[in-house]
């Protein structure tokens, strides 16, 4: 109801992907709200050879999450957050089914890349304040700010098992999708502490964190900005988060060609990546096949085969562009047992990001030194995973539930208190209609008073009955922000831990912190 030009849109859309999709590996899109406009970038996909397509969906108006893949889906999952949004706010996030959604494919070499596609609670107001011991840190003070905070948690959460264990293997992860905060927000700061072999794919490939080029939203040139509620203000907030070697990211699909209008009021991103896959070689005595693990170094003119150059891309705003080659060698002293996945015919089931992977630049230097060496953790606190750090953020995220739980406990109170008001003019209306009807007067003033009275007792009805779910609501997003405070708890008490085995102890690692980031 509040989208403008949407078939126009969609329909150029579908045309963008129809064309520019052959160059594309993997699209995520948000706000694909109806199967109408499912089906039409469905086609368009397949048309371009996107032709494994999956939907994440959830809630009354559902998530409108869509992923379209070059490569076939092996695996996937999604979650809805246990938190929605504010209970009877005009902007409707309550009844939205947000979530998180993750798919694993398989390329033609065997590698697996693992993907998450979601879109967070809106920001609507904007107002932030920089922290005392982290002041590179922008901690949000709007009323909406606990359920973006919850949302990132969550989708954490969700993440964290699949990125570890895909970090241990080698394995790629790309994690897309409409964020709704910049990079320099608590909530954006969080998922770069508690996640750390995830970067920010804009800073990888050399630009600066807050370089206006790279804004997704509320961009002046673009039409729509401003044209809802709340408003816009210029920022990035649309993030491609991987593992991957970044060769390029920029913000595309901006203005419809031939016309004056936007594809739509986010810009996408667009991001190469590159890395090394693991292929397999057959033995002479009986076609044995050997894996070898990958690096995630840029091909050499050493490299006997390449795989052609993939794309993954995403929207509503977000595209990948992702290159792979592949090396064909075997290691000395690497042995497979006999019947082994690695050892039968086929696809090798792995594939490996190395260790010495390099991030940043398109030279392989790293041109943020605020973004972690994949080799490890940087030195000192700078590193966006250091422990005394990531207590710090979960210390203010916790505030942050904190404060929403104050929140809920209020509107609960004020839902129940209205009800019961409600329940009392229904009772005093329906006692006049009573008095009306049984009266033995037929004077105007009894007609007029029980009709008013009709009238009220309908209101006061249909209105206490609707704080019926409205009460419900806010007791779930009660539960589901203890439920996440929880969590926050067992990290905070771990990262403590971690930063007091390191030497400093969380008041300490606060202010090194500090120390480190202004630097």
């Amino acid at each position: 109801m509040a989208s403008k030009d949407h078939p126009l849109r969609l329909g150029r859309q579908a045309e963008y992907f129809r064309n520019e999709g052959r160059e594309l590996d993997i699209v995520f899109l948000q706000e694909v709200w109806t199967p109408e406009y499912v089906k039409l970038l469905s086609d368009a996909g397949a048309d371009a050879g996107l032709t494994h397509i999956t939907t994440f969906d959830g809630g009354v108006f559902g998530a409108g999450l869509m992923l379209m893949s070059r490569y076939p889906i092996t695996d996937m999952a999604f979650r809805t957050y246990s938190v929605k949004g504010e209970p009877g706010a005009l902007e409707g996030e309550a009844m939205a089914g947000k979530g998180i959604g993750y798919a694993r494919v398989v390329l033609p070499s065997g590698a697996a890349v693992h993907l998450f596609n979601t879109h967070t609670h809106a920001n609507w107001v904007h107002s932030v304040k920089a922290d005392e011991q982290l002041p590179d840190v922008k901690v949000p003070t709007d009323s909406f700010a606990p359920f973006r905070t919850a949302h990132m948690l969550d989708a954490v959460a969700f993440m964290k098992p699949i990125v570890d264990a895909a970090a241990a293997a080698g394995e790629l992860v790309f994690a897309g999708g409409d964020w709704n905060v910049p990079c320099d927000n608590l909530e954006a700061c969080l998922l770069q502490s508690l996640l750390p072999c995830l970067k920010d794919s804009w800073q990888a490939a050399g630009h600066a964190p807050l370089d206006p080029e790279g804004n997704t939203c509320g961009c002046p040139t673009n039409v729509y900005t401003g044209s809802i509620i709340g408003g816009y203000v210029p920022e990035r907030i649309d993030f491609i988060w991987t593992n991957a070697r970044v060769l390029c990211c920029e913000a595309v699909l901006r203005r419809m060609p031939g016309t004056e209008l936007n594809y739509s009021d986010h810009h996408a991103v667009e991001v190469t990546a590159a890395c090394k896959v693991a292929t397999q070689q057959t033995n002479k005595n009986g076609g044995r096949m050997t894996s070898v693990k990958a690096s995630a170094t840029m091909p050499t003119s050493e490299s006997p085969s390449a795989e052609p150059s993939s794309k993954i891309g995403g929207s509503r705003a977000a595209a990948v562009h992702a290159e792979a080659t592949t090396t064909s060698y075997m290691p000395p002293a690497y042995s497979v047992e006999p019947g082994t996945a690695s050892g039968l015919p086929g696809p090798v089931a792995e594939a490996r990001v190395s260790p010495a992977a390099s991030f940043g630049s398109k030279d392989g230097t790293r041109a943020n030194p605020s973004i972690a060496s994949p080799r490890g953790p940087l030195p000192g606190p700078e590193d966006p995973g250091h422990p005394a750090r990531r207590a710090r953020l979960l210390h203010l995220a916790r505030r942050q539930l904190q404060d929403g739980l104050a929140a809920a406990a209020l509107r609960l109170k004020g839902f129940k208190s209205r009800g019961w008001l409600s329940a009392a003019v229904s009772v005093v209306a329906l006692g006049v209609v009573y008095y009306g009807i049984m009266a033995n007067t037929d004077h105007w003033a009894k007609r007029l008073c029980a009709g008013v009275s009709a009238l009220a007792l309908v209101g006061s009805t249909t209105y206490g009955l609707y704080m019926v779910p409205m009460s419900c609501m806010d007791t779930a997003s009660r539960r589901g922000l203890e439920q996440l405070g929880r969590m926050a708890d067992v990290w905070l008490r771990v990262a403590e831990e971690e930063a007091e085995a390191a030497g400093a102890g969380p008041a300490q690692g606060k202010n090194v912190a500090v120390a480190g980031k202004s630097a």
